[in-house]
């Protein structure tokens, strides 16, 4: 069957912000319909504790310096719009009528929002929004620059060093500038922003099968790869051309 532009939902947030383990919940949501078969076992990641019980990563991330998405710090230099939906659909084995989520830090430079606004109208966008300083220390906490998957020597201002300071520096920066820029992006236009609560995911036609019921407990009790006695709710989602998602049906 013909793919439709509008399959694609970019997914957008900086490093540290949870937005991995909270994709996995926009996966198990049926008004989402998201394909999943980009997931690959040499792409699930743990982080720094190896907890195995705790994969928060899984599927593919399009970023520079990956396999995927190597172009993607200037999509309108790098890309035809033929060519990005290509490079988007690379990692998938199965097409068809679902939805690709395409996750990426780097759609959160300005001239990437608008070059797919411009080129994308009818297109979902959704961010994950959490404080800079929290995602710096999250990030810290439970990754590495070197480690099994994604990865992040985009990154790296030195390549022969794992966690040295000027790549903390260079962490940090970006950090700083994508989050600003998504913000100031988001500041005029209208969006969603709201909790990955139980209501709202339910919403969204949550399916509560042994999938569904792992990745939402994973994400009550973890926080940046480590347990929790509460849930933290400092990371929420921000839609973008997404109100079909929330209509209320008459």
């Amino acid at each position: 069957m013909e793919m439709k532009e509008e399959q694609l939902i970019f997914y957008c947030a900086v490093p540290g912000s949870g937005w991995a383990k909270l994709s996995l919940l926009l996966a198990c949501c049926s008004k989402l319909n998201i394909n999943k078969s980009d997931r690959r076992p040499e792409w699930e990641e743990c982080g720094r504790t190896g907890n195995t019980d705790h994969v928060f990563h899984k599927g593919c991330y399009w970023d520079p310096m990956r396999e995927y998405g190597d172009g993607f710090d200037d999509i309108g230099k790098n890309y035809t719009k033929e060519n990005f939906i290509k490079e988007c659909l690379r990692p998938f084995k199965e097409h068809d009528d679902r939805n690709y989520l395409i996750r990426s830090h780097f759609f959160a430079e300005t001239k990437n929002l608008d070059w797919l606004v411009k080129n994308f109208p009818n297109n979902k966008i959704i961010f994950v929004l959490r404080e800079p300083k929290p995602c710096f220390e999250g990030w810290h906490t439970g990754m590495s620059f070197t480690g099994h998957y994604p990865n992040y020597k985009a990154w790296m201002a030195r390549y022969d060093k794992d966690m040295c300071k000027e790549n903390y520096d260079k962490l940090w920066k970006l950090i700083k500038k994508h989050d600003g820029m998504i913000r100031r992006w988001i500041s005029d236009r209208e969006c969603y922003i709201i909790q990955p609560n139980k209501h709202f995911i339910n919403q969204l036609g949550y399916v509560w099968d042994d999938e569904g019921k792992e990745e939402y407990m994973k994400m009550m009790h973890t926080h940046q790869f480590y347990s929790t006695p509460v849930p933290y709710y400092d990371a929420p989602f921000c839609f973008y051309n997404c109100d079909d998602l929330f209509r209320i049906e008459a």
